[in-house]
């Protein structure tokens, strides 16, 4: 028969020479259905060979972009299905089995590829294989073998899934599969040129290895990483048939490994994980998830031939040429793994000396009902059980040569079960410590709840003691046979920290209570202060009696505190809500003096209102006639401001300490300054009234000449000089100069017509020249 690797060359020379003419169907990848296809199955009658799918498979033709396959292998019942559909991000895609039968047969794909987009900008499909898994019952290994080679000569990208741990005979197996393609002796052939010179070497290289270990909730060695993990692993195998000396290794060019926390914790959940949505899965596991889809889409790159992407189409045709390969090639070169024992005696006589051991480890455990069992004990059951199997396996061997490796075999059989029921005691013996924990917390906190509250402290801290220390008692009572045990101590530690949560959550309880009694009795005390230091009658009073009154009701409103609070006094608490006390009436006393200040404030405003209604009726035009004369104006102002001010201060005088007081009084001042600028103001208009003739008269002469002055300054004092000539004659010629000015300045200023003729002198010119004319005018 044609060996694996010559008929596999032979076959891709083949399609090569054809030049893949199915690449250029052009097909749209649209019209794909978005589900499961089955590309490969296994024969109907031996489940030996392999047999291709032909209609699914022509679907792989409707794919013209780029192609990337991620390829999932694995044992059977190891989540393969699940991690795809996570990668995938569907809920509903490969099926995933809920039962011990193996769910995935032969090679299926995705039927809609993921499209994305490289990071250089070219658009990549990207195909998700799911595969059925090895090591299944009455599953030849040359089988896994076929469904090995084609899945990882397919792929760009091949994870490796396994649950819980990275052992020994997962990477045996794994590596045994892997030799059993030859590929490894083939890639080392390949650089000899003993194949064809068309022959696509790049097509029968193993793809990257990405190893997912999920369900993992152990902890590496040190700060060891998965990866230094895993090759650390790899590196130390020791396989008596690694005839090649090729490892894992040095047959893929990239080894990688991620670990995934388990992605539920409810039974129901666990055994069929496709009724898990997104928000049922743990936040551990979405976390990991996420970071292994965005190490996935880094790494991916497309297949290639030649230096150049294939398309679905040449993808259907590799499929082909390896699904052929496989059934006709020898893949059971490679010895199995069983090779090593002597004879089916020896494999009997082992057999049946684990099921002896198996069954003394049993009495012991259903002598504790199958519960937890202290460590020691179970150390010590374990190694006798040990030492009596192997003396029965010396029995049943006793006169073959080179058994000493079964003996060693049996040993070690016998611990790694005896570490599997360590382990799953450890799991009983936390299971009994902590149900135990849970309980005994749960009776405490029932007779916690029972003490009356508020208490005093002392009090509360004595039923805390005694609450723990019969808590501990019945601790011990219910598991102490287990007290070696570290879950043991860790429970009792973890117990006496439940306790002391309980306890502070009765004495948040007792401080809330103890905080209520104290905030009443501040309230009621406010109140009766507030009460009694109320104006009721609207009647401002004065400071001595508002500092008597204040001093009272204080003394009042501290003893209805002291008699309320009476039952927490002698309490932490009670000294700083003394003190709150004392700040809630130190507020209530700066609002009591705060009202009688307004009231004080109100009476002095209406004080100074009919002031300054009297001063305005007292200068008004029915008692005093304008204009007067200056002098005898601000003598008669003065006097009013006078009186004014005099009978403010006697009706007010008992508030005359106070704030309020004083404002009311300058408020007084400021309204009549503003009064007699009023009246100063109206004087002077009556008495350009008198003189209005003359002022006209001078504005007109004013009108005719003011051209003959180029500055403001010039202009200015030109038409002073003018008014004050036409007021020689007439009513004004006797009055003072002073009063004349002022009238003659206010007359140009409220001249529309003279303002602008001063408005239309400036300029920079006009300011220079202005101001050496104002020199000249204080020399003269």
């Amino acid at each position: 028969m044609m060996s694996f690797k010559l008929a596999l060359a032979v076959l891709l020379c083949e399609a090569v020479r054809s030049g893949w003419s199915l690449a250029n169907d052009n097909t749209d990848a649209t019209n794909l259905p978005d589900r499961p296809l089955q590309l490969v199955r296994p024969d109907p009658m031996h489940h030996q060979h392999l047999e291709l799918v032909p209609e699914n498979v022509k679907r792989l033709h409707h794919v013209n972009k780029a192609v990337a396959v991620v390829a999932v292998v694995g044992k059977f019942h190891s989540g393969k299905s699940f991690l795809l559909n996570q990668l995938m991000g569907k809920q509903e895609g490969f099926g995933v089995g809920p039962t011990v039968r193996p769910k995935t047969m032969g090679i299926w794909m995705w039927g809609k590829p993921l499209e994305i987009v490289l990071p250089s900008g070219n658009p990549l499909s990207v195909i998700f294989l799911d595969t059925e898994g090895f090591a299944a019952s009455n599953i030849s290994e040359s089988y896994d073998a076929k469904i090995f080679s084609v899945a990882a000569l397919l792929s760009s990208y091949l994870i490796y899934n396994s649950v819980k741990i990275i052992d020994q005979a997962d990477i045996d197996y794994l590596e045994l599969l892997s030799k059993r393609t030859q590929l490894f002796a083939l890639r080392s052939q390949v650089t000899k040129s003993q194949w064809f010179d068309q022959f696509n070497h790049d097509l029968l290289r193993f793809p990257p290895l990405l190893w997912v270990v999920e369900d993992f909730v152990q902890m590496t060695e040190g700060e060891e990483t998965a990866v230094e993990w895993l090759r650390r692993i790899m590196e130390t195998n020791s396989r008596e048939d690694n005839k090649h000396g090729v490892n894992l290794l040095g047959m893929f060019d990239k080894v990688d490994c991620v670990t995934l926390f388990l992605p539920a914790t409810t039974k129901t959940l666990l055994q069929d994980l496709s009724k898990a949505r997104e928000e049922d899965l743990t936040p551990e596991y979405r976390q990991e998830r996420d970071q292994l889809l965005s190490r996935l889409k880094k790494g991916l790159v497309p297949k290639e031939k030649n230096g150049k992407s294939i398309t679905g189409g040449e993808l259907a045709t590799l499929l082909e040429i390896l699904v052929t390969a496989a059934n006709e090639g020898s893949l059971a070169n490679i010895p199995g793994r069983w090779e090593t024992f002597i004879s089916r005696l020896r494999v009997g006589a082992l057999e049946d000396c684990i099921t002896y051991y198996e069954s003394n480890m049993e009495v012991l455990l259903k002598k504790h009902n199958h519960g937890a069992i202290n460590e020691s004990e179970l150390r010590e059951w374990h190694q006798a059980s040990k030492e009596n199997a192997t003396q029965l396996l010396s029995r049943l061997l006793l006169g073959l040569d080179q058994v000493n490796n079964t003996f060693a075999e049996l040993r070690s059989v016998a611990d790694e079960k005896f570490e599997s029921t360590r382990d799953l005691n450890e799991k009983k013996i936390h299971i009994a410590c902590n149900s135990a924990q849970k309980k005994i917390e749960v009776e405490a906190e029932e007779e916690a709840q029972l003490c009356v509250l508020p208490m005093k402290t002392s009090q509360l801290n004595e039923m805390y003691k005694s609450i723990q220390k019969k808590a501990l008692a019945r601790y011990k009572e219910e598991v102490g046979f287990l007290e070696g045990n570290g879950a043991y101590r860790r429970h009792s530690e973890q117990l006496k920290t439940g306790l002391e949560y309980v306890f502070k959550a009765i004495t948040l309880k007792n401080t809330q209570a103890l905080e209520a009694i104290l905030n009443a009795g501040i309230e009621t005390a406010v109140e009766k202060f507030r009460e009694a230091a109320m104006n009721h009658n609207g009647v401002p009073r004065t400071t001595a009696d508002m500092k008597n009154i204040i001093g009272r009701v204080r003394v009042e409103a501290e003893k209805v505190f002291a008699d309320k609070a009476a039952s927490v006094e002698g309490e932490s608490l009670y000294t700083p809500f003394q003190g709150h006390l004392t700040t809630k009436l130190a507020h209530e006393e700066e609002l009591c003096k705060k009202e009688n200040l307004d009231l004080i404030r109100a009476a002095c405003k209406t004080i100074a209102g009919d002031l300054v209604t009297r001063c305005l009726h007292n200068t008004g035009p029915s008692k005093m006639v304008l204009p007067l004369n200056e002098t005898e104006l601000r003598k008669r102002l003065a006097q009013e401001e006078k009186y004014a001010l005099k009978e403010y201060s006697e009706v007010q005088a008992e508030f005359s300490d106070t704030s309020a007081y004083k404002e009311g009084k300058h408020e007084l001042e400021e309204r009549l300054t503003a009064i007699w600028k009023q009246r100063e103001e109206e004087n002077y208009e009556a008495y350009i009234r008198e003189v209005d003739v003359p002022l006209n008269t001078a504005k007109k002469l004013i009108m005719l000449s003011a051209d003959k002055y180029d500055t403001e300054f010039s202009v200015t004092q030109y038409m002073k000089d003018v008014c004050l000539l036409n007021l020689d004659e007439g009513k004004a010629k006797d009055w003072q100069r002073s009063l004349k000015i002022t009238i003659v300045e206010k007359f140009i200023r409220d001249s529309d017509d003279l303002q602008k003729m001063i408005d239309s002198k400036s300029g920079w010119w006009s300011a220079i020249k202005g101001f050496f004319q104002w020199l000249a005018s204080l020399l003269s």
